[in-house]
């Protein structure tokens, strides 16, 4: 079984990692992997009600199944040609998202007229869905570090009609910079990718570690300062696309071991890995989740939902 993910491209060491935290299913997961996911898209309440642009679709051919946890979501199984020459998509009618990414904004479940920030927003597909969710009541602080990528959470924003968020082209250590207190807080977190092979096939073989373990400490430094200036009672939703441990349920169990915190329930997904690598975690982080692509259709995926007490 290690072969076959050897054959698949995987270096000796993640080979072996996956098949101790799966066994035999770690090649149905690579297998999946290899295979391109449907692509899917959001419907922008914020421009057009989900009835009418799913209509103006269906006249044009476009075939396409509802995402499970997204109203708003969709995965085409018919597209006659690229839904992105529409002139839907080009007037920000919708929004190109993988389904998997629809699920941290929906579990945050920011309303309007709160004060919510986004700790790594580019290129601002879970940005706007907040927004989108809040219906551009309240305000939403978004940070990120990359330059180009700020460019192009810019541009998606104003093509979607998005006028409540405000852009930091800064790291979001900085946070409490600013001196507010946040009803919600989303943090996709950076992380190794491993659950993106599908478009990222490097990732099988260019990481170690090492990498996991960097990762895992700006995650960690992440939340502390996510979770310094949540209000009493706020709700951070922390997601990753990596199927690494480390950086998944170890990072919450520090989360639950350091801080007054309670991990709260979300109905979609796997339970997360309560014994991953043989070491026993609290019965608690099974109230996070997990999506794969063997069960899920989705990129590998992981979603925490905690409640600052």
């Amino acid at each position: 079984m290690i072969e076959k993910l050897f054959s698949l491209g995987y270096s000796k060491t993640f080979a072996e990692r996956y098949y101790e935290l799966w066994g035999e299913r770690a090649l149905k997961i690579a297998e999946a992997m290899e295979k391109p996911l449907p692509r899917c898209f959001r419907v922008n309440t914020l421009r057009i009600s989900v009835p009418e642009l799913t209509k103006r679709l269906n006249k044009k051919g476009f075939q396409f199944k509802r995402v499970p946890w997204a109203r708003e979501g969709f995965c085409l199984t018919r597209e006659p040609f690229s839904i992105t020459s529409t002139p839907e998509y080009l007037s920000g009618l919708l929004y190109i998202q993988e389904a998997s990414s629809m699920y941290p904004p929906v579990a945050l479940d920011p309303k309007p007229g709160e004060v919510v920030a986004d700790m790594a927003s580019a290129p601002g597909g879970k940005t706007s869905y907040m927004a989108q969710l809040m219906k551009n009541e309240g305000i939403i602080y978004a940070f990120d570090v990359g330059e180009e990528r700020l460019k192009e959470t810019r541009l998606n924003i104003s093509r979607l009609g998005v006028t409540n968020v405000v852009l930091f082209h800064k790291s979001a250590l900085y946070i409490d910079e600013l001196g507010i207190e946040f009803d919600r807080i989303l943090l996709d977190a950076p992380c190794t990718g491993s659950g993106t092979i599908h478009k990222n096939p490097e990732r099988k073989w260019n990481r170690a570690l090492d990498d996991i373990k960097f990762c895992q400490k700006l995650q960690m430094r992440l939340l502390e300062r996510g979770l310094d200036v949540l209000k009493p009672g706020g709700i951070l939703v922390y997601s990753t696309c990596s199927l690494e441990p480390e950086e998944n349920e170890f990072v919450i169990q520090w989360v639950l071991d350091n801080f007054d915190v309670e991990l709260l329930p979300l109905k979609y997904g796997e339970p997360a890995l309560r014994r991953p690598f043989g070491i026993e975690l609290s019965e608690e982080i099974a109230k996070a989740r997990r999506f794969y692509p063997d069960r899920h259709g989705t990129s590998g995926f992981f979603v925490a939902k905690i409640k600052k007490l």
